[in-house]
């Protein structure tokens, strides 16, 4: 079949998933469940902020306290049809005060028991160093020793399947031994808080085999020897590749036998940012499946929102972050 004289779109982006992914309804129900999550939107005075804030509470999953110029909040508001008599709403200028006022209102929550406690923190419309700057300050109490980490729940389209976790494809660029030996901690806990009660645990790489000429894989083998003597209740294999880790069909055709989490996976642990990145917006421009992200191994879980994420992420995000907190 040939492409029509008036077919505009390259070969490549005929692989681009023609639906765009609704945030699945076993996520927002699990994350009622657990109540209303406190939210801190740091500078909220923006559409995209407000709309995600708006959204997750009118699903019943969050609670905003939102901080920004109180002017904007209360006109984007008002565009929304949002009655903000419910909700705090912190008054601020510009980014740096906004990162300010609400690294001390978490700093209260974590140190003051009468504080307004705060069960997640969520970037609004500022810089994402100004934000982790802030909120990574010592004093404020979010680092509990732990490296902080990034995962991606990420839903395939109508499916009532369980999601596929990915870490690390958006925070840590080459993450060193400890690094993903705490990424495959936090991506494991929260799988089976999403219902994973045995993750499986895939290390991947571009072979399934460990050779001295790719590097990766060997590193992928350490990895996997590690979890196998520090995490209990999961199936873990490494290195894996991509296909062996996913495919049934793969595993049945080049013979592979014995391993349990082949075929099967629903955590991958990525080499590096630039595979996971690739990775994840594959699984979701292509694949149609809801992305939801957030950032573990601190006191409470981070949302580093992006202005590419479609509604339907943002409202996943914030449910997921209400599971892991």
């Amino acid at each position: 079949m040939t492409s029509s004289p008036t077919d505009t779109r390259t070969p490549a982006q005929n692989f681009i998933h023609p639906v765009q992914a609704e945030c699945p309804q076993g996520l927002l129900a699990a994350a009622r469940e657990r109540g209303r999550l406190n939210l801190l939107v740091v500078r909220a005075s923006a559409p995209l902020p407000m709309e995600a804030a708006f959204h997750a509470y009118q699903a019943g999953i969050a609670q905003p306290v939102l901080v920004g110029e109180a002017d904007r909040i209360e006109a984007e508001a008002a565009t929304l049809g949002w009655d903000l008599s419910d909700i705090t709403v912190i008054d601020s200028n510009g980014e740096a005060e906004a990162a300010a006022k609400a690294a001390s209102l978490l700093q209260a929550s974590l140190s003051e028991p009468d504080a307004l406690p705060i069960g997640a923190v969520m970037k609004g419309q500022l810089h994402t160093d100004v934000f982790m700057a802030a909120l990574l300050n010592r004093e404020v109490g979010l680092r509990i020793g732990n490296r902080l980490v990034h995962i991606f729940a990420i839903y395939p389209p109508d499916s009532g399947a369980g999601p596929v976790l990915v870490s690390d494809a958006a925070v840590n660029v080459t993450p060193d031994e400890k690094t993903q030996n705490q990424s495959m901690i936090e991506m494991c806990a929260l799988a089976k808080k999403l219902g994973h009660m045995r993750p499986k645990l895939a290390i991947l790489s571009a072979t399934e085999t460990p050779i001295d000429s790719m590097p990766a894989s060997m590193v992928a083998a350490e990895r996997a020897k590690w979890a196998k003597t520090h995490l209990v209740d999961t199936d873990i294999s490494g290195p894996l590749s991509f296909d062996l880790a996913l495919s049934a069909h793969a595993v049945a055709t080049k013979g592979i036998t014995g391993d349990a989490v082949a075929g099967r996976a629903n955590c991958l642990l990525v080499p590096e940012i630039v595979s996971g990145n690739i990775l994840y917006k594959a699984l979701v421009y292509l694949g149609g499946g809801c992305a939801a992200g957030i950032v573990l191994g601190g006191a409470v879980p981070i949302l580093l929102t992006s202005r590419a994420d479609p509604p339907a992420a943002r409202l996943a995000s914030i449910a997921l972050a209400g599971i892991a907190g």
